[in-house]
């Protein structure tokens, strides 16, 4: 029997003494006594729990005390279930940019050789065949990127169309800048089996026509903002995700964002519109001076919460069990030439090309490996000894990827590493009425 390693105990200024475990996301309260007690386990893991039954009880039925190696198992099972569904071979996920050509001019792009090159009726026909060789797919996901997708909305009604016609369950996101969101698209998108749809607004309407304008440099919030109102007043039954990039040099906007789509949707919000931060970073280096680290992103979502009651990303951990195309065996980004990718973020980067639709190019098995076995943080034992690693999931794989390359770390560790107390004080000062969902109990 021994005191879990993922345990974290601690005094908070509100509540008194707080235990969580970030293994099975159990979190507890107890008064002073019981924690000098569990300052007691710690010391000695052998201790004599026979005249206190009920805490022994607890403590295990909360994965607070394990047996001998457990932790170690805990390890084990994850990465089998990691295993299990990055080498599943019945769901097959695209990520299909019909064009490179973008409308918008954002100065923080990544994305490489935005030509006007588009996906042509033969590698449309080549990507139902590459679908098609995936024998034992029986669900396939979608979602439609760019450069702007919208720029080329005949060819996702065709490629829609075509994968009708295979028989396959299959379902759609969208990621759009939404300005060419018309009313005739909307229309189409309970068709096209879209059922999410990503939107970015950089801020205020100032900031975010100074940093997403149009190429040539005219505004283009006014459009975007009417085309979620056409959106959401229509018929279509889907999701909106509205993503607002934030640094440090806009991230005090967010509020007002949040706030003004807020009351202006209440009946739809947090059920069919979500407002959140998305994370400006340069892949290659991260730390430029208005980018946001893991600590600052931690800040950014404590405050929001403390301050503005704005949930917006996790407050209280959960269990991470993500999948990037990276990491997973049938998952691919397909690129208007027919190439694929293994990142979004390497669309127009010949030397990140692992492969075609079109069977001819010979495939990079070895880029591949690089991203599903080198950058699993799986494979790193400073990940597997951490004490985040149930809620973390590695952080991004492509920053792994990099690290790994040339030998300059980059954080892509989780925000609740720098902000974990208080965001734990925090989730537990506002939901000690509810135990339910966070398995609250007081010992």
């Amino acid at each position: 029997m021994k005191w879990s390693r993922y345990n974290l105990l601690f005094e908070s200024k509100k509540s008194g003494w707080l235990l969580y475990n970030s293994a099975s996301n159990s979190f507890v309260q107890m008064n002073k006594e019981s924690a000098d007690s569990m300052k007691e386990i710690i010391e000695n893991p052998d201790m004599d729990f026979s005249n206190m039954p009920d805490m022994y009880f607890k403590l295990r039925l909360g994965g607070f005390l394990v047996d001998d190696g457990q932790d170690d198992a805990f390890v084990r099972i994850l990465k089998m279930k990691r295993n299990v569904a990055n080498y599943s071979s019945n769901i097959l996920s695209l990520t299909i940019a019909p064009t490179k050509e973008c409308n918008f001019d954002c100065y923080y792009c990544y994305e490489k050789n935005r030509n006007k090159s588009i996906l042509s009726d033969e590698n449309e026909n080549n990507l139902i065949k590459f679908i098609k060789n995936h024998k034992l797919v029986n669900k396939l996901y979608i979602v439609w990127y760019g450069g702007e997708p919208l720029l080329k909305f005949e060819a996702i009604k065709s490629i829609s169309a075509k994968i009708a016609n295979l028989g396959i369950e299959f379902s759609a996101d969208l990621v759009t800048n939404g300005y060419l969101l018309s009313e005739s698209v909307i229309k189409e998108l309970n068709n096209l089996k879209i059922t999410s749809i990503q939107i970015t607004i950089d801020g205020s309407k100032k900031t975010h026509n100074r940093r997403r304008p149009l190429i040539g440099g005219d505004a283009t919030y006014d459009v975007i903002v009417e085309n979620i109102n056409k959106l959401m007043s229509s018929h279509w039954s889907g999701k909106l995700k509205l993503r607002v990039n934030v640094d440090i040099s806009n991230s005090k906007e967010f509020v007002d964002v949040y706030q003004h789509f807020k009351n202006k949707f209440s009946q739809e919000f947090e059920k069919r519109l979500f407002v959140y931060p998305g994370f400006v970073h340069d892949s290659l280096n991260e730390d430029r001076g208005c980018h946001f680290d893991s600590k600052n992103k931690g800040k950014f979502i404590y405050e929001l919460a403390q301050d503005h009651g704005i949930n917006a990303l996790e407050i209280f951990p959960k269990r991470k069990i993500g999948s990037c195309a990276l990491n997973v065996k049938n998952a691919y980004v397909v690129g208007p030439d027919g190439e694929l990718y293994k990142c979004w973020n390497d669309l127009g980067v010949e030397s990140e090309v692992v492969g075609s639709i079109n069977g001819l190019t010979k495939w990079n098995t070895s880029l591949i490996a690089e991203g599903m076995v080198d950058c699993s943080f799986l494979e790193s034992e400073i990940c597997r000894n951490c004490f985040y690693l149930p809620i973390c999931d590695g952080g991004c794989p492509k920053l792994r990827m990099y690290s790994t390359r040339d030998k300059v770390e980059r954080n892509s560790c989780t925000y609740f590493k720098s902000y974990i107390k208080e965001l734990l004080e925090f989730h537990y000062n506002n939901s000690s009425k509810n135990c339910n969902d966070s398995k609250q109990q007081i010992i």
